[in-house]
């Protein structure tokens, strides 16, 4: 490693699936050294998830490449002890073990601050710390049923984890944040993310509007204003808020008259009458191809795009221009495909470093690195403390 602008920090990560361990993907992306803990003998879950070759799924060499991987059994004293000296000089801890658990195995934070007082550690967990969901199993699309998201989509889940990517970014920020903190002369400390507070809050700026000001006349959201749109041979996505733009979007599809048609002659009007906006343009531009309806959108200069499929998005020419997907050779899997870190640095820039680890691929390297001796390594494999 030593790329990236968190060159130099080092991060322990014995979480799991994804609202934990994409926290550490994000610093490794970023250039941290991190070193990611599974269970000896059992797999991640995101190994198992989706399309697999050996141990590598779909997920999981976007997850985790970028990091070491070790087994290692941390509910032993063996292993416990193996954990203490990788915490000694580490600058960040993830967990996402539920709430009380890390205590109980004796690795909370009292535990690992008192060996690294300038440990930044960082719980993730479904709902806090505690209150009357603390301690019940979640997945993603429980957090969305409770969070108004599923509402949001008409009573469907987002067909994606967004409870947990949303969480894990949040828990990024918050690692960045501390160890800026840190550096400040703070000190280490504990931060806490669940994916309830970090879904609601997500939610919040667009899907609550009416509740964040409750006196206000209620506005329809944008789950009831912006949908794609049909078309003779597929669908096209756009949206024209301005009033500018709806001038010129009338013009191009040749319906000038609805300019000043009340119903949509202002923003208001078109989101206080969306499903009547909606049925009217959905009308008009399902009598186009999705070729003439783009340029159509295109002439009236407002955010237009086609709704490709997964297949579609590798040829969009954007996509290529940014050369934001990556095709690379694994060793156990062949071709694999993800997409570059999506932020760019100038002076520090980020780099694809190692791909995805098979599971315990690093484990007698980072043991003799603690100093184990080949018979010590070979001993705790057959204790069941490493795999």
């Amino acid at each position: 490693m030593g790329t990236g602008p968190l060159e130099g920090i080092t991060v322990v990560d014995v979480s799991s699936a994804v609202a934990g361990a994409w926290v550490s993907s994000h610093l490794a992306e970023m250039g941290a050294e991190v070193l990611l803990i599974e269970k000896v003998g059992a797999s991640d879950v995101m190994r198992l998830t989706g399309a697999i070759v050996g141990d590598q799924s779909g997920c999981w060499v976007q997850m985790h490449r970028n990091k070491r991987g070790m087994d290692l059994n941390i509910r032993e004293p063996a292993g416990r002890e193996i954990l203490l000296q990788l915490v000694e000089d580490a600058d960040v801890f993830i967990q996402n073990f539920r709430p009380g658990v890390a205590e109980r195995l004796r690795i909370g934070y009292d535990d690992l601050s008192a060996v690294n007082p300038d440990l930044v550690y960082l719980s993730v967990s479904g709902f806090g710390p505690d209150g009357p969901y603390a301690h019940q199993p979640v997945y993603d699309p429980i957090i969305q049923s409770l969070s108004g998201m599923t509402e949001a989509q008409g009573g469907d889940f987002v067909k994606s984890a967004t409870a947990d990517k949303t969480t894990a970014m949040t828990g990024a920020t918050a690692v960045l944040g501390a160890l800026l903190a840190r550096s400040n002369g703070g000190g280490g400390q504990h931060v806490e993310v669940n994916l309830l507070d970090s879904t609601l809050s997500w939610m919040w700026l667009d899907y609550f509007w009416n509740e964040s000001v409750p006196d206000a006349i209620p506005t329809p959201s944008y789950s009831e204003w912006y949908s794609p749109w049909q078309t003779t041979d597929g669908w096209v996505g756009a949206i024209w808020p301005a009033d500018d733009q709806y001038a010129r979007v009338c013009e191009k599809l040749g319906v000038p008259h609805l300019t000043d048609d009340p119903r949509f002659a202002t923003r208001e009007a078109r989101i206080r009458n969306s499903n009547e906006h909606q049925e009217v343009f959905a009308k008009l531009l399902g009598e186009f191809t999705t070729g003439e309806a783009l340029d159509a959108l295109e002439a009236a200069d407002v955010p237009c795009a086609p709704v490709l499929d997964i297949t579609e998005v590798f040829d969009d020419p954007q996509v290529m221009h940014n050369r934001t997907v990556l095709t690379h050779h694994h060793p156990d899997v062949g071709q694999i495909r993800t997409t570059r870190f999506p932020a760019r640095f100038s002076k520090t820039p980020t780099e694809l470093e190692r791909l995805a680890p098979s599971k315990g691929q690093h484990t007698d390297e980072v043991l003799a690195e603690l100093g184990r001796s080949p018979a010590e390594i070979a001993e705790l494999r057959n204790e069941g403390i490493v795999g």
